[in-house]
């Protein structure tokens, strides 16, 4: 894990941001293509090839005859077996348990806080919607803010609220939505509110996202991640607007595709080539 250690070194805290690569590595989930094809209770009459995975979940659930059940089989899916080794999970965990970091992930699976024995804490429960979870986290004790410690926070959904959990092109634009009104809207606002430190988001795990250094790693953030990419757009609006640096870290291995590669470039995001996975997880 060195990669991340000499990261973290640099700054006083970082977040990790984290994608299915940890699963994939440690053989305990398919590909998200694979997982949204089999998610279907009918054969699958349409060729995946060339498609993002938000258009395959939109497609299996407009050729479903029971599409409001789909985020459901999905739920059963994603069941973590005893079977299963999240060694690697435990790992990159008692890492950012060590470094007291913040780590957002894209899974819903509960893999993290499971190989940690971690507890769900709300920073905030008056305000809980089981659609947007986002003030809700895994951690081994109470915060008041996301960035005060180590936590593990699920952007994209949580298999514990089905509605939370975010497949389909129309489920980024709801969560593109809510973050906008939170970072653009209202006297509360994250750009010129009159309140920075309690901005409308801070009590959510977006709070993270706009004020720490973010590594990410085991994640594609390919064209189909529309939430994720507009959120790093964002932040580098944010930065220039406060007049800080981007201070995003992206580790990879092997070559990245221009839709990557020219993103994270323009926004100054980076780049962290390794040869092999071990270099993270082991």
């Amino acid at each position: 894990m060195k990669v991340l250690e000499d990261i973290i070194k640099k700054h006083k805290k970082v977040a990790f941001l984290i994608g299915n690569g940890p699963n994939l590595s440690a053989n305990i989930m398919p590909s998200w293509k694979d997982l949204l094809k089999s998610a279907s209770n009918n054969p699958i009459r349409f060729q995946v090839d060339g498609l993002s995975n938000t258009e395959v979940y939109d497609l299996v659930e407009i050729n479903s005859d029971d599409p409001a059940n789909i985020k459901n089989r999905i739920k059963d899916k994603l069941e973590l077996k005893p079977s299963y080794d999240i060694g690697i999970h435990q790992r990159l965990m008692n890492l950012a348990i060590l470094n007291g970091s913040p780590v957002l992930t894209t899974n819903f699976d509960e893999a993290f806080e499971k190989s940690i024995n971690a507890e769900l804490f709300h920073i905030e429960s008056k305000t809980f919607t089981r659609f947007y979870p986002w003030k809700s986290y895994y951690g081994l004790n109470q915060l008041t803010l996301p960035t005060e410690g180590f936590g593990i926070w699920k952007i994209h959904g949580d298999v514990r609220y089905t509605d939370s959990i975010r497949l389909g092109l129309t489920d980024y634009m709801g969560s593109s939505e809510r973050a906008r009104k939170l970072i653009h809207n209202g006297e509360d606002r994250l750009f010129h509110g009159k309140r920075q430190e309690f901005w409308a988001g801070h009590q959510t795990w977006l709070h993270i996202w706009f004020n720490l250094p973010i590594v990410i790693f085991g994640l594609s953030y390919g064209i189909d991640e529309v939430f994720l990419r507009w959120l790093l757009i964002e932040r580098k609006r944010y930065y220039n607007f406060s007049n800080k640096p981007m201070q995003v870290y992206y580790i990879s291995k092997g070559f990245l595709l221009p839709s990557v590669s020219n993103l994270m470039q323009n926004l100054n995001v980076e780049l962290i080539n390794i040869n092999e996975y071990s270099e993270i997880y082991g």
